[in-house]
């Protein structure tokens, strides 16, 4: 166990002493065999193999002079942690982000040893007059630079070629053409999903539009303000193209590009080892599902990784600093249901740093998200999001649906809970403390935190809730997936003796109760990535559970990525064609909005693109943007009053009787057949095979071209869209014409 001390107190541990009987090179011999990230891998392996000798000859202050102590800066603090043992000291500092510093401490001498670059490179400081300080510094260099001569003479008699260094130049060379493969990897899964974008996320982008063209924060611009978006965030950034007079769609894929971009780099300064990088990086950019749900223009993939990062500066640092109450902020603001996932790791930090810096963030991030939900409280007029109450409330009480959910909530949770609690009530009895006074072990169980609260909501709250629009299951991926990084996000011993290693153990606890959400999520459609991963996971468990084997929880996060990173080929076929299809959708939004038309409104289930396109006021049937329709029935008296004159009504066929019925589709159906009203029918446009946008018209618009306009573009869509998605999306395979306004 290592001895770390108090800062604040200036207590230290006691220096260790060498625990192995071989010779400990100087850190100018060990420069001498590799540099830069192997240098900090040749570390990692001597604290992974425990040789805590060898490290403290590496930070020596000089030569046969170790230190006394070793004290380790992050990257925004003033304090540093302090360590007595150099094996706890390299471990913390590995953990830490660009700008963090490791010195070695003596009583007259100080030395720092390394920093952390500005990109994530750990870098070796030279051994001089800047890095040896203090009153017996003038004696140190010289016994350093006797010892590099006498180093330098070894060196000349031996072979000229060095073994270390070819094994060093080979290794470097697969590890480039790994991150070769896998760039090629990521780069095709791009140009696949960069066509993605779902109907939906034109919803929220409608709110930009609006403001700009019409001054109004809404869905419509003459109606009521409607929260039909629960993604602030992206709400607040369709302004931005909407100012610029660019495509909203090609804005958000630029963001997700960014996105990407910036998880590369938070990953490559993390200053993990090699393998541990590579793995992280290579769950996210060899995953289809990711890539999906990085393009689809909703929140899903920038939650997930802000969540991940968040957790991740809780598991790596226990304080969350100014990035980490920044990214919880984000959290908050990305959805409803992420205040709690803020709350509770902001909670978690407190318990772990009490300093007045951490608690002054926490105020600082809960009581700014207070003030803006209150005030779109105060705006829209309702407590909740309007696609909440159609999604999750629907025509049952929260409460009976979360009763509802306990048989199958209740047999993951109930042994984790009963589990803990007898966890917590044997550490007392046997350490005579309270959990609560040992923040090393509260930050060893951040995954299990994160895994337990997501599993909660994905079984508790979305599952039983009316989810339509759940591609690649992006309502449990975007709470799972951060458990992955979570568990990645943190250095993972890869060898050494078969000993209880309780940080992995309790990641793989965070592994096991994430795929066991996702097999609950659906157990009798299980696909096969998804039982592939389980097993993965199973044969994980075992082997670090059991066996007690290192790098256990490597493979575990390994397979829980594979139960969450894949879909079933038809699902994906149709998301490669999905964007052409609903093509249908925009042409009839666009013929809309260029047709002289007088006063009037639509209706269409699918409110994303259509009225994104036809620029008028809209009733949402489908409920996310309308509040009236999210009750289910609309009244005659209502839609007259709204001037209703087209409906366009989701059909199987061109036959007008085909139409789907269901809700506020229901009434207004009855009310465009009722022949007092003076609708006709007619064929608006093809989605695809069995999915029809046929219309009904009112008695104002029918005097006006429009009619004839949709009958151009029923033809042309069904030339079109009448087609499987395998020939749609191989019709369309260089075609991002939809990404210019």
């Amino acid at each position: 166990m290592s001895a770390t001390g108090n800062p604040a107190s200036g207590q230290t541990g006691a220096p260790e002493q060498p625990e192995s009987s071989g010779p400990a090179p100087s850190s100018a011999a060990a420069t001498a065999v590799v540099s830069g990230d192997l240098m900090a891998e040749l570390a990692d392996s001597w604290a992974s193999a425990g040789d805590s000798a060898r490290l403290a000859g590496f930070f020596a202050l000089a030569p046969d002079n170790p230190a006394a102590a070793f004290a380790v800066y992050g990257d925004d603090e003033d304090t540093p942690q302090v360590f007595g043992q150099p094996i706890a000291a390299w471990t913390a500092f590995r953990e830490c982000g660009p700008g963090a510093r490791l010195l070695a401490v003596g009583d007259a001498l100080n030395r720092k040893i390394a920093v952390i670059r500005l990109d994530g490179v750990t870098e070796f400081v030279p051994v001089d007059q800047e890095s040896v300080t203090g009153a017996g510094a003038p004696e140190a260099l010289r016994a350093w630079r006797e010892h590099d001569a006498a180093e330098q003479d070894d060196e000349a008699e031996s072979a000229p070629e060095s073994p270390a260094e070819d094994d060093a130049s080979q290794g470097m060379g697969l590890w480039r053409l790994g991150y070769a493969m896998l760039g090629l990897v990521a780069l095709v899964l791009a140009f696949l999903f960069f066509r993605v974008t779902i109907d939906d996320s034109f919803i929220t982008w409608r709110y930009g539009e609006n403001l700009i063209e019409h001054g109004v924060w809404g869905w419509n611009a003459d109606g009521p303000p409607v929260e039909g978006y629960s993604n602030p965030l992206y709400a607040f950034l369709s302004i931005i193209p909407a100012l610029l007079g660019m495509s909203a769609e090609l804005f958000f894929k630029i963001v997700s590009v960014a996105l990407a971009v910036g998880y590369i780099v938070v990953v490559r300064r993390a200053g993990l080892p090699r393998v541990q990088e590579f793995v992280l990086l290579a769950v996210a950019l060899a995953s289809p599902i990711f890539f999906l749900q990085l393009f689809m223009g909703l929140e899903t993939a920038s939650f997930a990784l802000l969540i991940g990062w968040l957790y991740a500066i809780v598991y790596r640092r226990g304080g969350l600093g100014r990035t980490g109450f920044a990214v919880a902020g984000a959290v908050a603001l990305s959805r409803p249901e992420g205040i709690a996932l803020a709350a509770v790791a902001i909670g978690w930090s407190l318990l772990i740093d009490r300093s007045r810096g951490n608690r002054r963030g926490a105020i600082a991030v809960l009581a700014g998200w207070a003030v803006y939900w209150c005030a779109r409280w105060w705006y829209f007029g309702s407590f909740f999001p309007n696609p909440y109450y159609k999604k999750v409330a629907g025509d049952i009480p929260l409460p009976t649906k979360i009763l509802d959910a306990m048989p199958v909530v209740g047999p993951i949770l109930l042994p984790i809970v009963l589990g803990l609690a007898m966890g917590v009530a044997l550490y007392r009895r046997s350490a005579k403390t309270s959990i609560l006074a040992r923040p090393d072990l509260l930050r060893d169980a951040v995954p299990v935190l994160l895994a337990a609260t997501s599993a909660v909501v994905v079984l508790g709250l979305y599952r039983p809730s009316m989810l339509v629009m759940d591609p690649g299951h992006r309502f449990y991926w975007q709470l799972l997936f951060p458990v992955v990084l979570v568990v990645l996000s943190r250095r993972i011993r890869l060898s050494g003796p078969r000993e209880p290693d309780r940080s992995a153990l309790l990641a793989l606890i965070a592994v096991a109760v994430a795929a066991g959400a996702a097999v609950a999520w659906d157990p009798g459609n299980l696909t096969t990535d998804v039982w592939v991963g389980a097993g993965i996971v199973a044969i994980a468990l075992y082997a670090g559970g059991v066996r007690k084997i290192a790098g256990a929880a490597l493979l575990g996060a390994i397979g829980l990525a594979a139960v969450l990173g894949f879909g079933n080929s038809a699902e994906t076929t149709n998301l490669l064609a999905y964007r052409y299809r609903i093509m249908a959708h925009q042409e009839v939004g666009e013929t809309i909005r260029e047709t002289k038309l007088p006063g009037g409104a639509i209706a269409i289930g699918d409110s994303g693109v259509l009225p994104y396109e036809a620029d008028r006021s809209t009733i949402d049937l489908g409920g996310l943007a309308s509040r009236e329709s999210s009750a289910g029935s609309l009244s005659p008296e209502w839609l007259r009053s709204r001037n209703l004159q087209l409906a366009v009504m989701l059909s199987g066929s061109d036959d007008a009787g085909s139409a789907w019925t269901g809700g506020a589709s229901t009434s207004v159906l009855d009310y465009v057949r009722d022949p007092r009203n003076g609708f006709w029918s007619a064929n608006g446009a093809v989605a695809g095979p069995g999915y029809y946008l046929n219309y009904w018209i009112g008695p104002q618009w029918q005097k006006t071209p429009l009619s004839d306009r949709l009958g151009a573009v029923f033809m042309r869509t069904k030339a079109q869209n009448d087609k499987p998605d395998a020939q749609v999306f191989l019709d369309n395979l260089w075609n991002f014409s939809f990404l210019t306004k």
